[in-house]
């Protein structure tokens, strides 16, 4: 199978992040349109803000936490050049939880179902370090 192929789930995931990020920022202007926020709060991240920006900017921090390794898991299979369905299968899965873990945390914020999801991704992502892990020994 040809390794590019393990590339091409990376770029949702990137575009997933900008989205993330500029959904962030509406969240924090709302907030200091608002004066539910000054910009005084973001010198030491101190004091009371808005539930809905805390949460917006939670959401992206979390996309440098299991994301990294989803990037790193698919470059070193690339690198190896030992690409399978089955990674190919796990990645694009990753994606697919991912966007929906997005989706619910953006909008209903509903805890189980993003729950549900999280844990979706993260199992996901395990499968294919245990397989990587498998090809490798």
């Amino acid at each position: 199978m040809d390794s590019i192929l393990i590339i091409y789930p990376i770029f949702p995931v990137i575009l997933l992040n900008f989205i993330v990020m500029v959904h962030m920022r509406v969240m924090i202007q709302k907030a200091i349109r608002t004066r539910e926020v000054r910009y005084r709060w973001f010198r030491a991240y101190q004091g009371s803000a808005p539930e809905y920006m805390l949460v917006a900017r939670h959401h992206y921090k979390n996309y440098f936490e299991l994301p990294i390794l989803f990037y790193v898991l698919c470059i070193v299979l690339y690198v190896t050049d030992d690409v399978s369905a089955i990674d190919l299968w796990i990645a694009w899965l990753f994606v697919i939880f991912k966007a929906v873990h997005s989706c619910i945390r953006m909008t209903s914020n509903h805890v189980p179902y993003r729950a549900y999801t999280f844990y979706g991704c993260a199992l996901v992502l395990f499968c294919g370090w245990i397989s990587l892990a498998i090809k490798i020994l």
